[in-house]
């Protein structure tokens, strides 16, 4: 069996049954993960009502700060009257209609709790920040919070919309909203009490836990199995939830998996008995394949021969025909045209098959790319002309170079060939050649109908043919340019469909190192 066929048909077997067993593995976790997700569904549900719970208390509280700004008389006194009679609020200020700070300000004689809250609060009134006035137009809040980080903590701001465009906001004494907040928790001792074996831990912006509760004790690298940020203002706070790892038991898949082992196993079997009649049958297939190829070579081989010695003696008797037998002639001119083409075919089909078993060859001698092309357009010519193609060449490449003649030959020959077949129309052959540098270019060119955009790489697949009208009627084995590219790029060039203005224009690239000597 060759590696090749046994590792698809290994993998054939082995990957379904692979996936089936994975399968099973991943329902049988699956089950265990749907356990979990239940049990964590209801961590994030248990951490969501807390957060609602504090939610509940912030917004009780701003009610409450609101309250301690509707005083009537923003003076110095009336203000500081307020502050002290408030325990959550550490500092009022009001700010005109401008959004300056109206209170307290540095030049009129603050105190030293004013002068502190001045410098906490100094990157507020440079940066001209200002409170929910939106830069969209849309219509300013009456009312909120307004958050911002100073002595390495997280502080708070409540404020409201007061008559006259004014703004009048209290600093929340940090502290005593802790206070209220903890005293809104689970009592610890209670927690501590119950069943549960767990720990609920509200840590503030600095990550310092500010109130745990629960029985369990986790450890101090310990990860949180959820953890929740609290909703605005207390955004930079977070609640984790702590607990044991968990004991689910593996059984919770185990009912899954025997059957799904079970399952393997059996498509195990089926798909190895099915991988055997596979291989017997494409085996098989492979036979017939290789001797048909071994045919067809042989029969190439075969035909060869005899087939040039049908040319040359049609050839012979060619030549040897009186002038005035034009009827004879026109026969026997037909009898060594399509012994040409045959022979091209024949040459292809073997050259094709050698490529296929990469046994595709350079036999490099001296020789002269004028004189070379000379020689296939003298081939070419009769059948050319017969279809009114007038041939024009420009000779470029006289020196003597390194080359295989019969490559450069075949590859120049299957170029003219697609110019009788699909570019006659255009009634113009055209050939150039150019050398510089030890690199040969010959261009072969046609007025036909030309190559279409989509086909241009196409064209050089093996068997592939354009489906357009321009190939209507046009025999040929579909091989000729695959082969044209594979010799060039052995030759170390290559062969390229280059844009032309009108028809199809190739361009073919040789290595050609110099020789000694000059053409004949």
């Amino acid at each position: 069996m060759k590696p090749g066929l046994f590792a698809i048909l290994a993998l054939i077997v082995l990957i379904p049954v692979g996936l089936l067993a994975a399968l099973g593995v991943r329902l049988a976790r699956d089950e265990r993960e749907m356990v979990r997700h239940r049990l964590d569904a209801l961590v994030d549900g248990r951490l969501a009502d807390v957060d609602a719970s504090i939610a509940r208390l912030l917004e009780q509280r701003g009610r409450e700060l609101e309250r301690v700004t509707e005083i009537g008389s923003f003076d110095p006194a009336s203000i500081r009257a307020a502050v002290r009679g408030a325990r959550l609020v550490r500092q009022m200020f009001v700010l005109d209609g401008k959004g300056r700070l109206e209170f307290p300000s540095a030049d009129k004689e603050p105190t030293e709790t004013e002068r502190a809250f001045l410098a906490r609060t100094d990157r507020i009134w440079k940066d001209k920040e200002r409170f929910a006035r939106p830069s969209d137009g849309t219509t300013a809040a009456a009312s909120g919070w307004y958050a911002w980080y100073a002595d390495n903590d997280l502080n708070l701001i409540f404020w409201r919309r007061a008559e006259g465009g004014k703004v009048v906001g209290t600093e929340v004494d940090r502290i005593a909203l802790a206070a209220d907040i903890v005293a809104a928790l689970p009592d610890t001792a209670a927690a501590r009490s119950g069943t549960a074996d767990t720990r609920l831990s509200l840590t503030d912006s600095a990550g310092r836990a500010v109130y745990e509760w629960g029985a369990y004790e986790p450890g101090k690298k310990e990860k949180p199995r959820a953890a929740l940020p609290l909703s605005a203002p207390l955004g930079s706070w977070k609640l984790s939830y702590f607990a044991p790892a968990s004991d689910l038991d593996a059984t919770f898949g185990k009912s899954s998996l025997l059957p799904a082992m079970a399952g393997a196993a059996a498509l195990a079997l089926v798909l190895g008995g099915l991988a055997v009649l596979v291989y017997r049958e494409s085996s098989r297939e492979a036979r017939l394949a290789h001797e048909r190829v071994t045919f067809v070579n042989q029969v190439s081989h075969e035909l060869k021969t005899p087939l040039t010695n049908i040319r040359m003696y049609a050839e012979l008797l060619e030549d040897s025909l009186d002038e005035g037998d034009e009827r004879s002639a026109a026969y026997l001119k037909v009898v060594v045209d399509e012994s040409r083409r045959l022979t091209r075919l024949i040459g292809n089909v073997l050259a094709f098959a050698r490529k296929d078993r990469h046994k595709l060859a350079l036999r490099l001698a001296p020789g002269c790319v004028d004189d070379l092309v000379a020689a296939v357009i003298a081939q070419f010519r009769p059948a050319l002309e017969g279809k009114n193609v007038k041939i024009r060449f420009e000779a470029g490449a006289p020196g003597i170079v390194m080359l295989d003649p019969d490559a450069a030959g075949q590859i120049l020959g299957n170029l003219l060939s697609n110019v009788e077949k699909y570019g006659a129309a255009g009634g113009l052959a055209h050939l150039e050649t150019r050398a510089q540098g030890g690199r040969t270019t010959i261009l072969v060119a046609d007025k036909g109908p030309g190559v279409p955009a989509a086909e241009r790489e196409r064209i050089f697949e093996p068997f592939h043919r354009l489906s357009d009208k321009a190939t209507d009627g046009v025999s040929g084995t579909g091989i000729g340019l695959t082969i044209a590219r594979e010799l060039a790029r052995l030759h170390g060039g290559d062969v390229r469909l280059v844009d032309a203005s009108e028809g199809a224009a190739f361009e073919v690239t040789l290595d050609t190192p110099p020789a000694e000597g000059g053409c004949t």
